[in-house]
Formats: structure tokens, C-alpha cells, sequence
């Protein structure tokens, strides 16, 4: 989250209100976050240079144990420029904004960010991290999430602690010997326990049984259900495939399908948006003729993409979105499970009131 007095400061540099600013704060860390993930180094005028390194996986020999250690990605950040201002850059491809607005925008955010280290005040993006002053140096302290989505293709990889070679060739002498000995003796109690044994004779007097005939079918299984004293054979769809709703209709019971609600939005082609949810803005366009392009690209990965239309100051543009996830590790879960051409420019947008939005329909 901005800070109040921050987001208050960046508004009388672009002359608009609070909340506009917060706004413009929040999808300017977002599309810093994408930019990352993308390209894995970004430098901002007035505040520093972020880059990505990759540490591959390592061998660490100790006393008793040889620990192996997963590769990772981890952010450094230095206050120094190591390369060209990526802020302009930025707002016009990732912001939608036109030249003359990403230089206003660079300006007063570059102002923004040298008064607030001249004045060693805490700076917090949300989505990124954590800027502040801290044993005398300017330290950034990344957001776990943002870490999550670094490291997504090592996120299953855990540290490997094995003994040394030396000991493990110890203790196979010892367990060699008992090996033999116990497949010896499980030998030996095999052979004597295959001698016949007496058994006594039971006389079974076997009932009669009354079998229903159930009628097999080649994809689902079938109940039987007796309405009018006649017997009725209703075809029951696998738990995987859809639930079932049990009503009793005329002393009867009828299965009907229950259709869930993210199957429903499919259906209709909408897909609605509850305050306090997240979604997955997958990019952003500035044109509308270039909408039904990216939504066919975006099926043919077999990702569902619904246009959300916007409107900055007169600008419009249209986000393409896909899903309504409960909790920001839910968003970033689906990321990670996208192709990486998809996930490359993608990232996560709190919902803050209910929208209804309808496919390609939304231009």
C-alpha cells in the first residue's frame, strides 16, 4: 500500500486528485513487476537500478553432511543508474499514456522519488516492496509475492542434506550381512510352511439372491430409481464431471445437473468481478481493432480473455483479463501456470466494486 502523504505529494506534482494518483502509483508497480519478469532489469530516474540474477544450483560439503542447494533468481537493487531511464518507456507501453503524458508522468515521479530519499522517508509499492533507510543505507526489501513469481519454475525444489560418500559406504557393510540373513531365513520359513495342512469341512447352505437388472453403459454409470412401481434407469455423470442435485418430485427422486457458477460465465460469455477479488490483467491495449487479435491469440494458449474498458483523462483503453481469483497466492498461482508468452506482460489487479464484463461485446 502507497502512503497517505506519498500518494498526496505525487497529486500536486500531476495536479490531480488522490485517488487518481494512487491509481497511476498502483498500475506503475505493477507494470514494473511485469517488466521484470520480462526483461529482469529496470532503472528509474531518481531512485535506482533493479536487476535479476540467477544463482544455479550448489554443492556444499560440511563436517557430516553434503547439502545441495535448488538454482533460484534473487532482486538486487542499487541506487546507482546502471543504465537509461525506463520510466517514459514504460508508461507509454504498459500505461497506454501518450508521449507528452509519460514525460509529465517520468518527471514528477523521478522528482517524487529523490525528495523522498534526500529526506530518508520510507517508500512502499505495492506489489514490489519496500524502500527505506536503514544502518545508514538505502535498502529495498522485495514483497514475498513478487519473489514467488521470480522463482516460480524452482518453487517445488528443496534443499537435499545427504550424509558423505565416505559413511554411507560404512553403513552398506553393516546392512549388506543383514540382508542375506533375513532373506535366508524368510526362505527357510516359506519351504516349511508349504506343508498341507488339515481342514475341516464346512457345509454352506447358500441363500437365494435376489439380483436386480442394472442396464451397463460404456461412459457413465447408471442408477436405478423406482417411480409408479416401475424401475427407471437414470444416467449418473462421474463427481469429476459435474455434481448431481437429488430433488423429490411426485414421490420420486430426480437427479438434476447443477451448473457451477464459473461454468455459467463461460456459457454466457460474461464473467462477473466481486469487490474484493482479484483478476489477471494479461495486457493492455490502446486500440480497439487490436482487441479481437489478442483475444484469438489468448484462445489459441487456451486462455479465456474478457475485455475490461477504461477511460484516464479522456484516454481509453482496453485491459484483457482472465479469471476472479478469492486471494492475491490464488492470481499468482494461475501466472505461474500460464505459457510463458502469456505471463510475460501479466500481472494481478485488486477488484474494488462489482463488474460485469462481456467478451469481445465490452468495445
Amino acid at each position: 500500500m502507497v502512503h497517505h502523504d506519498f500518494s498526496e505529494e505525487f497529486a500536486r506534482l500531476l495536479d490531480v486528485e488522490r485517488q487518481e494518483a494512487e491509481f497511476f502509483l498502483r498500475r506503475f508497480s505493477s507494470a514494473m513487476v511485469a517488466e521484470l519478469l520480462a526483461v529482469r532489469k529496470l532503472s528509474l530516474k531518481g531512485l535506482g537500478s533493479f536487476t535479476v540474477a540467477h544463482f544455479p544450483a550448489a554443492k556444499k560439503s560440511r563436517a557430516s553432511t553434503v547439502v545441495y542447494t535448488p538454482p533460484g533468481n534473487r532482486l538486487t537493487f542499487t541506487t546507482r543508474m546502471t543504465g537509461s531511464d525506463d520510466t517514459s518507456r514504460l508508461a507509454i507501453s504498459r500505461l497506454s499514456m501518450s508521449p507528452e503524458e509519460a514525460e509529465r508522468f517520468g518527471g514528477a515521479l523521478a522528482a517524487l522519488f529523490r525528495r523522498a530519499v534526500q529526506e530518508q522517508r520510507e517508500i512502499c509499492l505495492n506489489g514490489m516492496g519496500r524502500f527505506t533507510l536503514e544502518q545508514g543505507a538505502w535498502l529495498f526489501f522485495p514483497e514475498r509475492t513478487l519473489e514467488e513469481l521470480l522463482n516460480r519454475e524452482y518453487q517445488d525444489l528443496q534443499e537435499v542434506v545427504l550424509p558423505p560418500r565416505g559413511r554411507m559406504q560404512k553403513k552398506l557393510l553393516y546392512l549388506v550381512p543383514l540382508l542375506v540373513c533375513l532373506i535366508i531365513v524368510l526362505l527357510f520359513t516359506f519351504r516349511h510352511g508349504m506343508a498341507p495342512k488339515p481342514v475341516a469341512s464346512l457345509s454352506v447352505v447358500q441363500q437365494p439372491l435376489a439380483i436386480a437388472k442394472v442396464a451397463v453403459h460404456a461412459e457413465s454409470p447408471t442408477a436405478v430409481v423406482r417411480r409408479d412401481s416401475l424401475m427407471v434407469q437414470n444416467s449418473i455423470a462421474p463427481p469429476a464431471e459435474r455434481p448431481i442435485a437429488v430433488v423429490r418430485r411426485d414421490s420420486a427422486l430426480v437427479q438434476k445437473p447443477i451448473t457451477p457458477p464459473a461454468e455459467m460465465a463461460e456459457a454466457n460469455g460474461s464473467l462477473v468481478l466481486a469487490p474484493e477479488s482479484y483478476t489477471v490483467v494479461l495486457i493492455t491495449l490502446s486500440k480497439a481493432e487490436s482487441v479481437h487479435k489478442e483475444v484469438v491469440r489468448l484462445r489459441s494458449e487456451k486462455v479465456i480473455a474478457f475485455v475490461w474498458p477504461a477511460e484516464v483523462k479522456g484516454i481509453k483503453y482496453y485491459r484483457l483479463i482472465t479469471g476472479s481469483f478469492s486471494s492475491h497466492h490464488a492470481a499468482t498461482e494461475r501466472i505461474g501456470q500460464m505459457a510463458q508468452t502469456t505471463a510475460k506482460g501479466a500481472y494481478i489487479q485488486h477488484i474494488t466494486k462489482r463488474v460485469v464484463l462481456h467478451g469481445e461485446k465490452g468495445l
